[in-house]
């Protein structure tokens, strides 16, 4: 079992670095070096991580990718999540995100994302990672109910800098437990605080309950 954790940590690592060297990931997860190599062999020869020729460090392969897409799309939240996800979209305009709260509690991920078909898109998220103390609006969402704060909890977003804006509600499970957050996100300028707490902020809550009700929620 020791084996297979820190496996799954030089996975995790190289998830968060996108490359990283056998001296790197030894230094960062304090593993011995020849144990850091044989993982990577081993992982290699499964088809989950692979070697760049010109640096000798080691990247996620397309075979992690297929393997973390397949578990996504077969989890009840993206599946019961993307019909409310796709109304939601076509109601608001703007792209709806789904972000799912990995079994730690430390990451938010997003594993599922509707786009707006407007001309001016922001950056997605989909298949990114934040922390749950990140200021992305599906994580503080997530971290309030984790908190213990009641119902489809709301958080707002809006990042001067980047120039975005938007808001999540959080998503919980037939436990009541918050496993995820539906998220709206635009330009901000399409996206006034005022807007989103009057016109936004509702659809949300509506749409967070519809998922956790699929789900088994009953308050």
């Amino acid at each position: 079992m020791r084996s297979l954790e820190k496996t799954l940590d030089v996975l995790d690592l190289l998830m968060e670095k996108g490359t990283a060297g056998v001296t790197e990931i030894s230094r960062e997860l304090g593993l011995n070096k020849n144990n850091v190599f044989r993982i990577l062999v081993t992982l290699e020869e499964h088809g989950l991580v692979e070697k760049e020729e010109e640096t000798d460090k080691y990247k996620l392969s397309v075979g992690s990718v297929a393997l973390g897409y397949g578990f996504i799309q077969k989890h009840p939240l993206t599946k019961l999540s993307i019909p409310v996800l796709k109304s939601l979209r076509f109601r608001l305009g703007e792209t709806v995100n789904l972000a799912m709260l990995e079994e730690k509690q430390q990451y938010v991920i997003y594993v599922a994302s509707e786009e707006t078909i407007k001309p001016v898109k922001i950056k997605s998220r989909l298949g990114r990672r934040f922390s749950i103390n990140s200021k992305v609006s599906s994580a503080k969402a997530i971290k309030k109910g984790l908190m213990g704060e009641p119902g489809f909890v709301f958080a707002l977003e809006v990042d001067e800098k980047v120039g975005t804006a938007g808001g999540a509600c959080v998503i919980r499970d037939y436990k009541g437990r918050p496993i995820g957050a539906v998220e709206v996100l635009a330009p901000s300028y399409r996206l006034p605080p005022d807007l989103i707490e009057k016109e936004i902020k509702p659809l949300l809550e509506d749409s967070a309950l519809d998922i956790s009700l699929k789900l088994g929620y009953w308050d």
